[in-house]
């Protein structure tokens, strides 16, 4: 849904007392006494925030960078690193079949299937499509190295490219890459400073005025007003960690657990709304993205399920979801059903076919228990033995017939019937947001008028996922590759605006 003009009113008119989160709207620029000054404003050094200083620096214009936390990284400092897209020269090199337009109807497809495709334009996610190739190549020139072998993700094609040197490993690397050539090109980058409210050219939260500058709250608790000549950027995250915002946005995960930055609290989101931008919430996809976290080390897991065949049972000993259908889909079954633990139950055949792909990971940095027995599995898991034994020797009928019977599962199908067997135990955790202020194709902030709020950009998670927005499918695109291609437009377009 999209919050509406009346809905911001009364959003605008409870948001410090709900969330806690934003000042008031500073006073008219005119009389503000403004500390510091420059060319372009950022928050946020995550993916988007520091691909909109160097692209900004690119331009030409000064650029100051603050980071709330102590350190850079944000959601992408924790996330697997891999940046989702179709029809780059890796993949043609590693023999891989596919495009931009393939990577296209892959995701089309897939929203027509589940979700029915009725929602918003899709202009605005489709550049994430087209220039995401040139993206990649920009983040290469920039010192970006990605691995040789794209790996397979939730669509049709291996067009998940992760960072070198790999799953996880990758996300670290990536950040430091970005904030030395940021630092290298000129960029001013700042932490411990926190975005406290956005400053208008009449201080009021009225549409249609220009964003000038925002109020900046230090370590320390004193807070500065910073100038901002040509524009601000918001790449502040989402809000995975906003009690707050989850329950008013998707009351249906409310108390769930975070496993996401504990900086993503809404601010540039609360910020933003503050003075008119628009909301689009995402509900007829997952609302938000939630992983699969293991009980022993609290480790994210998801890749295996869309590469090698297993299944995932409740302490009930059943399935419950499609497990080809990827961990999203899994964990949102899991919370509509109560369901508080799961188990990924493989034999010895997937072990040996996958231990050096794609369950790699998993046995690096998690627990994977491993049994002799299905009865041996039950009981050190704490799974209802009768129950277990009776779903697997379904499945492996099924199998054996070429059709789940169960879930309608039609892919990864193979039987789990050679011992040892292994088990992961496993929950579900919110990491990060789907819902976000709205943007245009230039990375521009939308108005509840539908217009574009002059002097305000936005990338990155802040802005939400913008294809599940529009209902298509998951799996085309992923969360580096939306915020490399908008802090791109962002950073470049906010350098190219006339000085105020």
């Amino acid at each position: 849904m999209t919050i509406n003009r009346r809905n911001f009113i009364i959003a605008s008119a409870g948001s410090a007392a709900l969330f806690a989160a934003s000042a008031p709207v500073c006073a008219a620029s005119k009389k503000v006494s403004w500390d510091r000054t420059t060319d372009v404003l950022i928050f946020g050094a995550g993916q988007a925030g520091l691909c909109a200083a160097i692209a900004a620096r690119e331009s030409k214009a000064e650029v100051i960078l603050f980071e709330k936390g102590a350190f850079c990284g944000g959601h992408t400092g924790m996330s697997g690193s891999g940046y989702y897209i179709g029809g780059t020269e890796i993949q043609k090199k590693a023999g891989i079949d596919d495009s931009v337009e393939i990577n296209w109807k892959d995701s089309v497809d897939r929203g027509v299937k589940t979700y029915r495709f009725i929602k918003r334009d899709t202009a605005v996610v489709r550049r994430v499509y087209d220039e995401g190739v040139a993206g990649m190549a920009w983040l290469e020139k920039h010192g970006v190295k990605f691995m040789p072998k794209p790996v397979q993700g939730i669509g049709n094609r291996r067009r998940v490219h992760y960072v070198a040197p790999g799953y996880k490993k990758g996300s670290p690397v990536l950040i430091d890459t970005l904030l030395k050539e940021a630092q290298k090109l000129g960029a001013k980058v700042e932490t411990e400073m926190q975005l406290a409210s956005l400053i208008t050219e009449t201080g009021e939260p009225t549409l249609g005025v220009r964003v000038v500058g925002a109020k900046v709250k230090a370590a320390d608790g004193k807070t500065i007003n910073v100038r901002a000549r040509k524009g601000v950027i918001l790449a502040t995250g989402g809000f995975a960690n906003s009690p707050q915002l989850v329950k008013r946005f998707h009351p249906y995960l409310a108390g769930l657990p975070s496993l996401g930055s504990k900086l993503n609290t809404g601010d540039g989101i609360v910020a933003a709304t503050d003075i008119g931008a628009n909301m689009i919430i995402e509900t007829n996809g997952f609302g938000m993205n939630m992983l699969f976290v293991g009980t022993h080390k609290g480790q994210s897991m998801g890749l295996p399920m869309t590469e090698a065949p297993l299944i995932v049972v409740s302490k009930a000993g059943e399935r419950f979801e499609d497990e080809s259908k990827g961990y999203l889909a899994a964990c949102h079954k899991m919370t509509e059903k109560g369901i508080k633990l799961a188990d990924w139950i493989f034999d010895e055949k997937t072990y040996q076919k996958f231990r050096e792909g794609c369950l790699k990971p998993m046995f690096e940095t998690e627990v994977v228990n491993k049994y002799d027995s299905i009865d041996a599995l039950a009981k050190g898991e704490g799974i209802d033995a009768q129950k277990l034994k009776k779903t697997i020797e379904r499945y492996n009928s099924d199998v054996a017939k070429g059709k789940d019977s169960v879930l309608g599962r039609s892919k990864l199908l193979q039987t789990i019937d050679k011992p040892p067997f292994y088990a992961f135990e496993c929950g579900p955790k919110i990491y990060t947001s789907y819902s976000g202020i709205e943007i245009n194709r230039e990375a521009q902030v939308m108005d509840t008028r539908g217009k574009p709020v002059a002097g305000l950009y936005a990338a990155g998670d802040v802005t939400g996922h913008l294809a599940y927005q529009c209902n298509l499918g998951g799996g085309g695109i992923s969360g580096i590759s939306m915020a490399t291609v908008y802090g791109r437009i962002a950073g470049t377009n906010a350098a190219k605006n006339k000085s105020v």
